[in-house]
């Protein structure tokens, strides 16, 4: 399978490459040829603009010459006569039988490629002619000015006017690009053949190949681990190794602690403490987050007789998700808890995260919370400010408290959230719902807190979340 996948990967690639490092080439070919031809052609026209002697336009055209290290030479014909060039005032020489006639043959084209075997110079060359008054230009470039570099692609230069090869193969393989260079009257054409490009594909597939087979393995080990981890959950919701963990909700009017978040935490193995972090989104997806959270409500109500001890007033809080609340038997399996726990009666709070995105589902929500707010559960909105509900959202559930997301006491967002913050406390003042503010860390974080008379804080200012024999030492030092 992994071959099949590679093959025909490979074969996409392939074509893709020599498209595009093919095109590129004949790109890089057709523009230096233009330049190299172009740029002179230009000076010599140049030179014309205002009226020169022979011998000063004998210098101009010696200084191109000398600029251009692929022109061996310019001279102008007129009349089946060379006039003058780079290198005389006063040629009157006959052009050659076989260049007069081409002359001739192409008399109304501006412009003329040819490969004369033998130049004036008497050694090969790629000379260019260009009509100008009554007579001609020409130019003429050592072979090198048209070669082609050695590459996977093989590429041919063409005469746009009789077609002849000026330089390259005659056969191309698969034609590739083609560029027309119309103001030169030559084209670039890249192709490859098939023997190259089956080079190409081979080095291709190895590395296809290997990467694919990295690919897989990697993903191979991803599920096994996957697998393994879902394995070890539910070994761990058979070994209870997930517990909970408390961190304190403090009251800055009777500077005590009123309550507790429960976190969970997981004693993998009972070799360490993984955070949620590193679990949660898996427990929620795979729908064990529904067991899990009943057995922390489970030693939650083992706990309680250690809370009592200190403050028998205390409540807790457990988040809670949609996906709970929209699973009719989760919901009948927490009444029926509160029914056997009457230790816990009216200390729970659920809290429901605004970052789910499940909203949608208001009237089904509703209902089931009303349900458990019957039975003595109070209802908190976590992170408000920061999710997916709105003010009308929330306006319609049987919220009691909300909590607001510690980005608007963070330091980092002094700027924009102090004065956001205000407008929300003042907003939650009129629907008569206390506040607490999540996050808080710092001495000028708290300050900020008492400022706007929000009484209940919770964050690592006060309490970190502790395990329960922890954070009820905690409690009475």
């Amino acid at each position: 399978m992994i071959l099949i996948i590679s093959a025909v990967l490979t074969l996409f690639i392939s074509m893709l490459y020599c498209y595009v490092a093919g095109g590129s080439l004949n790109e890089s070919i057709a523009y230096r040829i233009y330049d190299t031809v172009h740029n002179p052609e230009e000076k010599v026209i140049h030179s014309h603009y205002s009226h020169m002697s022979y011998a000063q336009r004998k210098a101009v055209l010696e200084q191109i010459v000398i600029e251009n290290k692929n022109l061996k030479g310019i001279f102008y014909i007129k009349d089946g006569k060379y006039v003058y060039s780079d290198r005389d005032t006063s040629i009157n020489k006959t052009v050659v039988t076989d260049l007069a006639n081409k002359v001739d043959e192409f008399k109304n084209n501006a412009v003329y490629f040819y490969i004369n075997k033998k130049d004036i110079y008497g050694s090969p060359a790629f000379i260019y002619m260009f009509k100008f008054g009554s007579g001609y230009y020409q130019m003429i470039f050592y072979k090198e000015a048209i070669s082609i570099p050695e590459s996977l692609f093989s590429v041919k230069i063409v005469s746009d006017i009789d077609h002849d090869i000026l330089s390259g193969k005659q056969d191309i393989g698969v034609r590739l690009a083609h560029s027309k260079l119309h103001g030169v009257g030559i084209s670039v054409i890249t192709g490859i053949t098939l023997k190259h490009f089956a080079y190409v594909y081979l080095v291709a597939f190895v590395i296809v190949t290997v990467l694919m087979l990295l690919l897989f393995a990697f993903i191979e080990r991803v599920v096994s681990r996957q697998n393994n981890f879902n394995i070890d959950i539910r070994a761990g919701l058979k070994n209870n190794e997930f517990i909970p963990y408390y961190q304190g909700i403090y009251s800055v009017e009777k500077e005590k602690f009123v309550g507790a978040e429960l976190l969970c935490r997981w004693n993998y193995k009972g070799e360490k403490i993984l955070t949620p972090a590193s679990f949660i989104n898996i427990l929620e997806d795979s729908g064990k987050i529904n067991a899990v959270t009943l057995g922390l409500l489970n030693q939650l109500a083992r706990d309680k007789a250690l809370f009592d001890a200190i403050n028998p007033d205390m409540y807790f809080s457990v988040n809670i998700t949609i996906n709970m609340l929209l699973d009719n038997a989760f919901v009948e399996s927490v009444i029926q808890f509160i029914d056997t726990n009457p230790q816990l009666d009216g200390c729970l709070t659920f809290e429901l995260t605004e970052r789910d995105k499940r909203f949608d589902y208001i009237s089904e929500v509703k209902q089931a919370m009303c349900l458990l707010h019957s039975h003595g559960i109070r209802w908190a909105l976590d992170d408000f400010g920061t999710g997916y509900s709105n003010l009308l959202t929330m306006h319609k559930l049987p919220i009691d408290i909300i909590k607001v997301d510690r980005m608007f006491i963070s330091s980092k967002n002094d700027i924009i959230s102090c004065d956001i913050l205000t407008k929300i406390v003042d907003l939650l003042d009129t629907w008569k719902l206390p506040i607490i503010m999540e996050g808080v860390e710092t001495e000028a974080e708290l300050s900020k807190v008492k400022h706007l008379s929000i009484d209940l804080v919770q964050g690592f200012y006060f309490s970190k979340p502790m395990a329960v024999k922890e954070f009820t030492h905690y409690l009475r030092s």
